[in-house]
């Protein structure tokens, strides 16, 4: 684990490890391929998700470092669910086809996204109060903690490949970039930007893919993301 942490190349005084490096590249590789609709995506994030796990427990950022565990199931789940999808939802290529929410489900998911942030916050506040001797003071719990819910949400909506999971992505990753940079990750928050911008070309690529469609595929119920 040291000589993954160990400085591979150093730029503009920025050291860069060898970790860091992996993370991005990896990163780089399965946001992209997302922004494709190109299920291969999901296997570049899994081993993303492992890099990650690793950085933010070194940085304290434990509630996005948990993400990370999150991330790696619902990439497991993704990458079956794109390449079994059920007949109906399936294009000639037999892959699932891009779906969209109605505004009253994303009106939802924001709510949840709010809330679950403050509930979670709050947890990993008293948990390092209750076992200090364990995890240092968390760098900004409740921020770390809605961006947590989010990135949760828009991966599962990825893995079900909903057109939705791109715009709450921007958010996301804009925010991310702002924030990473304050604790002095440079290469991660420039990735984050990266993100940014791919995920704005994705909300548009994707949207024009959906309204390619013979029957465009509508969310109408909670009981679709089943």
């Amino acid at each position: 684990m040291d000589q993954l942490s160990q400085t591979l190349f150093t730029l503009w005084g920025y050291p860069m490890s060898v970790l860091e490096f992996a993370g991005v590249l990896t990163g780089l590789a399965a946001v992209y391929l997302a922004s494709r609709a190109k299920s291969v995506n999901f296997l570049f994030g899994m081993i993303n998700n492992v890099i990650y796990l690793i950085l933010f427990f070194q940085f304290r950022l434990y509630s996005v470092m948990t993400l990370q565990i999150v991330y790696f199931i619902f990439s497991l789940y993704g990458y079956y669910h794109w390449k079994h999808p059920q007949k109906e939802e399936s294009d000639k290529n037999s892959e699932q086809r891009i779906r969209i929410l109605r505004w009253k489900n994303r009106s939802l998911y924001c709510g949840i996204i709010l809330l679950a942030g403050f509930i979670w916050g709050w947890s990993v506040i008293h948990m390092q109060m209750r076992f200090p001797q364990y995890f240092d003071p968390p760098a900004y719990p409740l921020l770390d903690a809605v961006l947590t819910m989010g990135s949760v949400t828009a991966q599962w909506l990825l893995s079900r490949k909903y057109w939705d999971n791109w715009p709450l992505w921007v958010i996301i990753d804009v925010v991310s970039c702002i924030l990473y940079a304050s604790m002095g990750m440079f290469f991660t928050s420039i990735l984050y930007g990266v993100f940014a911008a791919i995920a704005i070309k994705a909300t548009i690529d994707w949207l024009k893919t959906y309204r390619n469609y013979d029957e465009p595929v509508l969310f109408k119920t909670m009981n679709d993301l089943k």
